[in-house]
Protein backbone atom coordinates (compact mmCIF):
# COMPACT_ATOMS: atom_id res chain seq x y z
CA UNK A 1 0.00 0.00 0.00
CA UNK A 2 1.35 3.45 -0.83
CA UNK A 3 2.19 6.06 1.74
CA UNK A 4 -0.74 8.18 0.63
CA UNK A 5 -3.17 5.32 1.27
CA UNK A 6 -1.60 4.63 4.65
CA UNK A 7 -1.98 8.27 5.65
CA UNK A 8 -5.60 8.31 4.49
CA UNK A 9 -6.34 5.06 6.34
CA UNK A 10 -4.77 6.50 9.50
CA UNK A 11 -6.79 9.71 9.06
CA UNK A 12 -9.96 7.65 8.68
CA UNK A 13 -9.23 5.68 11.86
CA UNK A 14 -8.39 8.90 13.71
CA UNK A 15 -11.64 10.47 12.51
CA UNK A 16 -13.65 7.50 13.77
CA UNK A 17 -11.99 7.81 17.19
CA UNK A 18 -12.71 11.54 17.10
CA UNK A 19 -16.39 10.84 16.43
CA UNK A 20 -16.44 8.38 19.33
CA UNK A 21 -15.01 11.03 21.67
CA UNK A 22 -17.49 13.63 20.42
CA UNK A 23 -20.38 11.26 21.08
CA UNK A 24 -19.00 10.66 24.57
CA UNK A 25 -18.77 14.42 25.15
CA UNK A 26 -14.99 14.51 25.54
CA UNK A 27 -14.33 17.64 23.53
CA UNK A 28 -10.65 18.11 24.43
CA UNK A 29 -9.67 14.63 23.23
CA UNK A 30 -11.73 15.10 20.06
CA UNK A 31 -9.92 18.38 19.39
CA UNK A 32 -6.51 16.69 19.68
CA UNK A 33 -7.61 13.95 17.30
CA UNK A 34 -8.98 16.52 14.84
CA UNK A 35 -5.57 18.18 14.72
CA UNK A 36 -3.90 14.80 14.20
CA UNK A 37 -6.36 13.98 11.43
CA UNK A 38 -5.62 17.29 9.72
CA UNK A 39 -1.88 16.62 9.96
CA UNK A 40 -2.32 13.15 8.43
CA UNK A 41 -4.39 14.57 5.57
CA UNK A 42 -1.72 17.19 4.88
CA UNK A 43 0.92 14.45 4.78
CA UNK A 44 -1.26 12.43 2.39
CA UNK A 45 -1.58 15.38 0.02
CA UNK A 46 2.18 15.92 0.01
CA UNK A 47 2.91 12.36 -1.14
CA UNK A 48 3.26 12.15 -4.90
CA UNK A 49 1.89 8.72 -5.82
CA UNK A 50 -0.24 8.47 -9.00
CA UNK A 51 -0.99 4.76 -8.47
CA UNK A 52 -4.25 3.30 -7.18
CA UNK A 53 -6.52 6.26 -7.93
CA UNK A 54 -9.62 4.14 -7.29
CA UNK A 55 -8.52 3.26 -3.78
CA UNK A 56 -7.71 6.89 -3.07
CA UNK A 57 -11.15 7.93 -4.28
CA UNK A 58 -12.84 5.37 -2.02
CA UNK A 59 -10.83 6.52 1.00
CA UNK A 60 -11.63 10.15 0.25
CA UNK A 61 -15.36 9.34 -0.01
CA UNK A 62 -15.20 7.60 3.37
CA UNK A 63 -13.39 10.60 4.83
CA UNK A 64 -16.02 12.94 3.36
CA UNK A 65 -18.83 10.91 4.93
CA UNK A 66 -17.01 10.80 8.25
CA UNK A 67 -16.50 14.58 8.12
CA UNK A 68 -20.25 14.95 7.61
CA UNK A 69 -20.94 12.84 10.70
CA UNK A 70 -18.42 14.85 12.72
CA UNK A 71 -20.01 18.10 11.61
CA UNK A 72 -23.51 16.92 12.53
CA UNK A 73 -22.34 15.82 15.97
CA UNK A 74 -20.44 19.07 16.57
CA UNK A 75 -23.53 21.09 15.60
CA UNK A 76 -25.66 19.02 17.97
CA UNK A 77 -23.21 19.64 20.81
CA UNK A 78 -23.16 23.34 19.97
CA UNK A 79 -26.96 23.50 20.05
CA UNK A 80 -27.02 21.67 23.41
CA UNK A 81 -24.51 24.11 24.84
CA UNK A 82 -26.50 27.06 23.53
CA UNK A 83 -29.73 25.83 25.14
CA UNK A 84 -27.91 25.16 28.42
CA UNK A 85 -26.51 28.70 28.42
CA UNK A 86 -29.93 30.18 27.63
CA UNK A 87 -31.49 28.13 30.42
CA UNK A 88 -28.82 29.30 32.87
CA UNK A 89 -29.36 32.92 31.82
CA UNK A 90 -33.12 32.64 32.33
CA UNK A 91 -32.60 31.02 35.72
CA UNK A 92 -30.21 33.80 36.71
CA UNK A 93 -32.75 36.44 35.66
CA UNK A 94 -35.49 34.65 37.58
CA UNK A 95 -33.41 34.42 40.73
CA UNK A 96 -32.24 38.04 40.49
CA UNK A 97 -35.88 39.10 40.91
CA UNK A 98 -35.78 37.71 44.44
CA UNK A 99 -32.66 39.68 45.35
CA UNK A 100 -34.51 42.56 47.04
CA UNK A 101 -36.77 40.31 49.07
CA UNK A 102 -33.99 38.02 50.22
CA UNK A 103 -31.52 40.77 51.15
CA UNK A 104 -31.97 41.45 54.88
CA UNK A 105 -32.51 44.98 56.13
CA UNK A 106 -29.71 46.00 58.48
CA UNK A 107 -30.62 46.75 62.09
CA UNK A 108 -28.56 49.93 61.90
CA UNK A 109 -28.85 52.12 58.86
CA UNK A 110 -25.73 52.71 56.83
CA UNK A 111 -26.41 56.42 56.45
CA UNK A 112 -26.92 58.74 59.39
CA UNK A 113 -29.62 61.34 59.29
CA UNK A 114 -28.04 64.75 59.94
CA UNK A 115 -31.32 66.27 61.01
CA UNK A 116 -31.53 64.25 63.97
Amino acid sequence: MSDKLEFLEAALATGERELHYLLAGEIEEAEKLAKDRGRLLEMAWQCADPDSIGLLRDKLHKLKNLQGQLTVEARRLHADLKTDLQRAKQENQRLSGYRTTVRPNPAVRRYLDKAG
